[in-house]
Parts: structure tokens; C-alpha cells; sequence
């Protein structure tokens, strides 16, 4: 069965999308003895995961997730931030050495979608909707068709998108991601840039996650490592459960 219009064309502009951002971020990475490319990562349980940029050590270790992500509709925002939440949360518990993850989000994107990704430890970037249907306008594509009647409008700018040549194309994905280019350069190569041995002297929280033999969950925060160290003292003690633990919270 044929692709729609309008599918293949937001296809289209959220693969250039991607391309951008991490053609954006991909010399201040390499210039640090560092690379960065999509990758597949797996995590704990065996759960794989499709990143669309990773920033990898010399060890070939990943450091910091990327994740630019294109919807259109804000009816994708459960499934696609949902996802952002459980596959950079996961992932960064299999593998310490993530030292960062940020999503790159353009278009309709919800308020309470962004908040629930930021409450995962997710740094947001944002290209709203009305930038990208500005700038690919520009070149005679319109990119803001009704939901439910805008093949014959995708059909023509899809044909208009794809006889343009790779430069343009290329101007108009670094014109996508203009205003949040030097940000992200700026997460990236404060990442790269800090000796990972300060980490002891830069902690601001400490998260503890218990589980019990009976599946049950309970998660603690502290603001200092000598709280944390002192509430798992008390479990260790000939106490017969964790209430010590629960009060210190």
C-alpha cells in the first residue's frame, strides 16, 4: 500500500530534523577525541533501545543520549514522550557511564508531555511547530495542512521538497535547529569538558532505589551523600525493617 503524502513528508523533514541536530553538535564531539552515532542500546532486562545519537567515549562507552524527536499531531505526545521516559531512565541505570541525556523536540509538543519527560531527568531542547512550517515555507513547501484534509497539500510540497538540492536542504535543517544549536553544544561540551573524577565533589542529590524480596519499590531522596550513607547505616543494623529508612525521607 503506497505511503501517504502526508506521512512520507513528515518523514521526510524529521529525518533532516535529526540530521541537523547532530550535524550541529558533531565537531565539538570529535575535536574531544569523542564520536557520535545512532546506535542500539540495551539495557538490564535485555530491552533494546534505538538512539538516534550517541555520544561515545574512546572506550566506546556511551556518555551522553541525544534523542531529537519530530511530532506532528500532539496525540503522538503520550506514546513518543512515554517512551523518551522509560528508554533514557533504563538505560542510564545499565549504563553509569551516561553522564547526560537531552531530547531535541520539535513540533506539538504538550506541556504536561515535556513536564513528565523532565521529571525522568531528560534535558529538553524545543523547535516549536510554527518554526519549522517558517522555514520550510520559505522554499514554497507548506507544512501546515488540516489533520484530516491535507494530502493533495503534502503530495505537492513533498514534490517540491524533494527537487530541492542537498545544499538547500541542508541550510533549511541547520535553519530548523538555529536556536538550539549553541545550547546543546553547550550541554554536550560541558559534559566532555568536566573531568568525570569531580563527579564525588559535585553531588547535588542522591536517589535510592530499595527493592524488597516481595517486588515492592520505595524510592528516597537526600540532598548530601552523608544523609543517604546514614539512612543505609540504619538498614543494615539488627532493625526488623526499613522504617528507619522511611523516616529519614
Amino acid at each position: 500500500m503506497p505511503t501517504r503524502a502526508t506521512t512520507a513528508l513528515g518523514q521526510e523533514v524529521g529525518a533532516l530534523f535529526e540530521n541537523a541536530v547532530i550535524e550541529a553538535v558533531r565537531p565539538a564531539v570529535e575535536s574531544r577525541n569523542h564520536s557520535i552515532k545512532a546506535a542500539t542500546l540495551v539495557n538490564g532486562t535485555g530491552n533494546a533501545y534505538q538512539i538516534d545519537a550517541v555520544v561515545f567515549n574512546a572506550s566506546n562507552q556511551p556518555v551522553i543520549i541525544i534523542d531529537p524527536k519530530y511530532i506532528r499531531y500532539t496525540k503522538h505526545n503520550r506514546d513518543k514522550g512515554s517512551w523518551l521516559c522509560v528508554a533514557h531512565y533504563n538505560l542510564r541505570k545499565t549504563h553509569p557511564t551516561i553522564r547526560k541525556s537531552v531530547a531535541a523536540l520539535a513540533g506539538s509538543w504538550s506541556l504536561t508531555s515535556k513536564a513528565l519527560v523532565r521529571s525522568f531527568g531528560v534535558e529538553l531542547l524545543e523547535v516549536p511547530f510554527e518554526h519549522l512550517v517558517s522555514v520550510l515555507g520559505e522554499h514554497g513547501i507548506q507544512f501546515d495542512w488540516p489533520e484530516n484534509a491535507g494530502e493533495a497539500i503534502a503530495k505537492e510540497s513533498l514534490e517540491r521538497f524533494r527537487q530541492l538540492s542537498d545544499d538547500i536542504t541542508l541550510e533549511i535543517g541547520r535553519k530548523m535547529v538555529a536556536h538550539i544549536a549553541e545550547p546543546l553544544r553547550h550541554q554536550v561540551v560541558q559534559v566532555l569538558d568536566t573531568d568525570v573524577e569531580s563527579l564525588g565533589s559535585r553531588v547535588s542529590q542522591v536517589e535510592i532505589l530499595l527493592k524488597t524480596d516481595q517486588g515492592e519499590m520505595l524510592v528516597s531522596s537526600f540532598p548530601q551523600v552523608t544523609a543517604a550513607m546514614h539512612a543505609l547505616m540504619e538498614l543494615v543494623s539488627d532493625r526488623p525493617n526499613v522504617q528507619s529508612f522511611l523516616h529519614q525521607q
